[in-house]
């Protein structure tokens, strides 16, 4: 059985990953997540997921979760480092508290995540970690600690694909640019209406258009998949072409 645990799959996202992954054949897929609310609505909808509730910003309730998930499977084969949350706001604008959130939600999750689940990672086939970046680590962003925080995901990854490579681990991030996938509002900076018109003010500068969770959710099923096997170290850009077009 392959075992995938994403963090954050109770929306956007993580939310789809989870959809995708669990249609595999002989796949488990755990999630953890910190809200119960979400939590119970994402089950609605993947019965077949197996819900922790869990803040990937405390390593000593990661190391908890690393025992219960042993005890369960016996193994992960990929790690889904997706969870996060933003607040937007420029150095004259946000508060140092809030760097301190978005960093230790948006950055050390990231570390605290990987050092936790490392020993069940060993035992995985095809073992992988794939860290959700974003286009925001090189072109900036509407938020200073969001953009800081996922510049250093990119280098957690790098440090990372360099340092698990003897023990047959792969390392990837994936930087999406804009999607439609709620993350704003999930994140209570915006409301409905606000969302809408930032996505329409921000299509003008994408070829392909606004993305969706699903456009990153297959490409995270790929570069965990045996077809990506000699990829480690990579970062995969899904972004409608944002970037290029700058």
């Amino acid at each position: 059985m392959r075992v995938i645990l994403i963090t954050g799959a109770t929306s956007g996202v993580g939310l789809e990953s989870a959809k995708l992954f669990s249609q595999e054949e002989d796949t488990k897929v755990i999630s953890l997540s910190t809200d119960l609310g979400k939590i119970e609505k994402a089950k609605s909808q993947l019965p077949n997921v197996d819900f922790l509730q869990c803040d990937v910003s405390d390593y000593n309730a990661l190391l908890k979760i690393a025992e219960i998930v042993e005890n369960k499977y016996g193994k992960i084969d990929v790690l889904v480092s997706n969870a996060g949350t933003i607040i937007p706001g420029d150095i004259e604008t946000l508060d140092a508290s809030d760097w301190d959130k978005v960093i230790k939600n948006n950055f050390s999750s990231y570390f605290y995540v990987s050092k936790a689940f490392l020993p069940l990672l060993k035992k995985g086939t095809n073992a992988n970690i794939v860290c959700i970046s974003s286009i925001s680590a090189t072109a900036g962003g509407s938020s200073i600690a969001y953009s800081c925080a996922k510049a250093g995901v990119n280098m957690i990854a790098q440090t990372l694909s360099k340092d698990l490579a003897k023990y047959n681990i792969r390392v990837n991030t994936i930087s999406p640019g804009m999607l439609n996938s709620g993350f704003h509002i999930h994140n209570n900076v915006m409301n409905e209406e606000q969302y809408k018109q930032m996505l329409e003010k921000q299509s003008v500068n994408y070829p392909f258009g606004i993305g969706t969770s699903l456009d990153v959710a297959n490409a995270i099923v790929f570069i965990s998949s045996e077809k990506a096997g000699w990829i480690s170290g990579a970062d995969l850009i899904v972004d409608g072409g944002r970037l290029a077009s700058r």
